[in-house]
């Protein structure tokens, strides 16, 4: 994926997930529907910091940290029909105390980019207090 010049610079972790357009993530012209994105865009990020080792907090957990999405673009650049097979790949970049999430979404049946998005995500703690600073469990995983 492209990022503009003054995008933050993407570190070098780097996750892939394979997908299937299935038929409950088409709309009544049997492509996917934009909306189905954002499930698998959160599903991309999860599973980049799962994949370093980050154990994502339990509902009500004192000590927990969660990481709600604060601003989300997408960039739809031509449709995935029904039955195609996507590869999710997802970046993560730092911008102070926001972690910004690169992704796209390659077509199998085309070879080309179906969506580009960027995610904004904040940290805040159990009692959703901003944290202004990378807990450093997740400092750690992000090798800083």
């Amino acid at each position: 994926m492209s990022t503009p010049t003054d995008s933050p610079k993407p570190l070098q972790l780097l996750h892939t997930l394979e997908l299937d357009v299935n038929i409950f993530d088409t709309d009544c012209y049997g492509v996917m529907w934009h909306g189905a994105y954002t499930k698998w865009l959160e599903m991309g990020r999860v599973k980049l910091l799962e994949a370093q080792g980050y154990r994502f907090s339990k509902p009500g957990e004192v000590d927990g940290f969660v990481f709600p999405v604060v601003e989300q673009n997408l960039k739809y650049k031509r449709p995935a029909p029904y039955g195609d097979k996507l590869t999710l790949t997802t970046r993560v970049a730092l911008q102070g105390y926001k972690l910004i999430f690169l992704q796209s979404f390659l077509s199998h049946q085309s070879d080309q980019i179906t969506v580009e998005a960027t995610t904004t995500v904040v940290t805040v703690d159990a009692q959703w207090k901003l944290q202004r600073r990378l807990p450093q469990s997740l400092k750690e995983i992000l090798g800083l």
